[in-house]
């Protein structure tokens, strides 16, 4: 007859702690927009263009980190983003046909 002994043991596994995607969208984000501010510097815009530019770049950056940080919410966030998304390019498309047809005198 033979004797099965089974001992139990803790075993505790350590692992190299990832970086989640919406923290790693965030960074992304600074550099992007740190990046496209910088262009104020080092390409010169007419002191009329400024302000149209520094709120361009405003209002992109709250549409992402508020897109980045509803997707993070889970299930109903992604599908309010991936709607969103979907009104924006279908808006954006409007936009070229209606400008390519409607042009502005300069």
């Amino acid at each position: 007859m033979e004797t099965n002994v089974q001992t139990s043991q803790n075993v505790e596994i350590v692992t190299k702690k990832e970086v989640s995607s919406r923290k790693f969208l965030n960074v992304l984000g600074i550099f992007l927009f740190g990046g496209f501010a910088l262009t104020s510097i080092t390409t010169p815009i007419p002191s009329y263009e400024i302000k149209s530019f520094f709120l361009f770049i405003f209002g992109s950056a709250i549409i992402y980190y508020f897109l980045v940080n509803i997707y993070s919410i889970g299930q109903i966030g992604r599908k309010i983003v991936f709607t969103i998304l979907i009104l924006l390019g279908c808006f954006s498309i409007y936009m070229a046909f209606y400008l390519a047809t409607n042009s502005v005198p300069h």
